[in-house]
């Protein structure tokens, strides 16, 4: 148990610190996104592209982690919990759709297939996944083979989410092809790490006085994602005018 006056909770605090720096390299990283889009920024490209894909890479990773604790905790009360991450991912898929319904007034960029969408698919394929445990270690580079074999090819919009998209842009597009494979590394490491959803060994909280507020983060990544981007792009909208001399 983490116990820093202003937080306590019963959680591994190691995952809420993962998920909570993944939560704060998103926000920075999208905000260079909405700069790209709204203002036309495009210095260093490489590295905010490098920057993305390290980002979404983990906070995907550690939403498999937290998976595998999730339904590890969860089968020891209940041998068929399929209701209940059923309604977690028609939940997230949900949000996405709210979502693409929003972007649907963007000129270009309407978002049909993005991280939230992506985790409510993964929330699904993980429970069969679940039974394989480390050998999620060795299934994952299929995924990322796959990719590199349909990365080109284009289709019609509803096999979107494997990865074979319309020849247009999207501001977030996460398929299952390659990015179920880091979701799948994180189930596989979860496996050895927390077996039956339980630390191995106890691991000490370190002292650094961010470490509480960046868990908090982390427990909230989902509410601080759904905000960020509104306050984000009105930020961006508000400098817009002030360039173009616009009533604000």
């Amino acid at each position: 148990m983490l116990n820093y006056g202003i937080y306590n909770w019963n959680r591994y605090w190691e995952v809420d610190l993962l998920r909570g720096i993944g939560i704060i390299m998103m926000i920075l990283s999208n905000a260079v996104t909405d700069f790209q889009f709204f203002l036309g920024y495009s210095d260093h490209w490489l590295f905010w592209r490098a920057f993305a894909i390290a980002t979404a890479s983990i906070f995907i990773f550690t939403s498999g982690l937290s998976f595998w604790i999730s339904y590890s905790r969860t089968l020891r009360r209940n041998p068929r919990p399929y209701g209940k991450y059923l309604k977690r991912a028609l939940k997230l898929v949900g949000l996405g759709f709210l979502i693409t319904l929003v972007t649907l007034s963007f000129p270009t960029g309407t978002i049909y297939f993005g991280i939230l969408t992506f985790l409510g698919v993964s929330t699904l394929l993980g429970m069969p996944f679940y039974r394989m445990g480390k050998k999620n270690l060795l299934i994952s580079p299929i995924f990322l083979l796959g990719w590199f074999l349909i990365r080109n090819i284009h289709g019609p919009l509803w096999l979107l989410p494997i990865g074979m998209f319309p020849d247009f842009f999207m501001l977030d597009y996460f398929p299952i092809f390659p990015w179920f494979a880091i979701y799948l590394v994180g189930m596989g490491v979860a496996s050895t790490l927390y077996p039956g959803g339980k630390r191995k060994r106890d691991i000490r909280a370190p002292g650094f006085l961010l470490v509480p507020f960046i868990c908090l983060a982390g427990r909230h990544s989902l509410l601080i994602y759904l905000i960020h981007q509104p306050i984000v792009v009105t930020i961006l909208l508000l400098i817009y005018g002030q360039l173009h001399g616009l009533p604000i």
